[in-house]
């Protein structure tokens, strides 16, 4: 009987804990300067640093919400175009959480450009 209780205590440690690691917000390294904003206007025309500071405010608050967020160098900017938008309706799909297309662009924004500096 004691082997039993002993067994469920640590199966439920082993579930909050875990349960704890994947809702917690990790922040992702890459931070935005204007030298990234500098870099992508060809891309990106009229793009801000604010913009990319959203972006990436986004990024972390929403994409680890199901799985551990990626490194934006984890993917080519093609692969991106196809995981974002297809991401965001994962998202919005959870009650209490929208991301309009405006945020979806400043998320695809912020991966795209930082992926392309961890990269160089």
């Amino acid at each position: 009987m004691k082997k039993k209780s002993l067994l469920a205590m640590v199966g439920v440690v082993i579930l909050v804990a875990c349960g704890t690691a994947k809702n917690s917000s990790p922040k992702v390294e890459a931070m935005p300067t204007q030298g990234d904003v500098d870099r992508m206007q060809s891309k990106f025309p009229g793009m801000t640093l604010d913009e990319l500071y959203q972006g990436k405010q986004l990024f972390e608050s929403n994409c680890n919400l199901c799985h551990k967020l990626k490194k934006p160098a984890s993917e080519p900017e093609s692969e991106w175009k196809e995981i974002v938008p297809r991401m965001v309706k994962k998202v919005n799909s959870k009650e209490g959480h929208h991301i309009d297309e405006a945020g979806q662009e400043k998320i695809l924004r912020y991966v795209i450009t930082m992926g392309s500096v961890e990269k160089s």
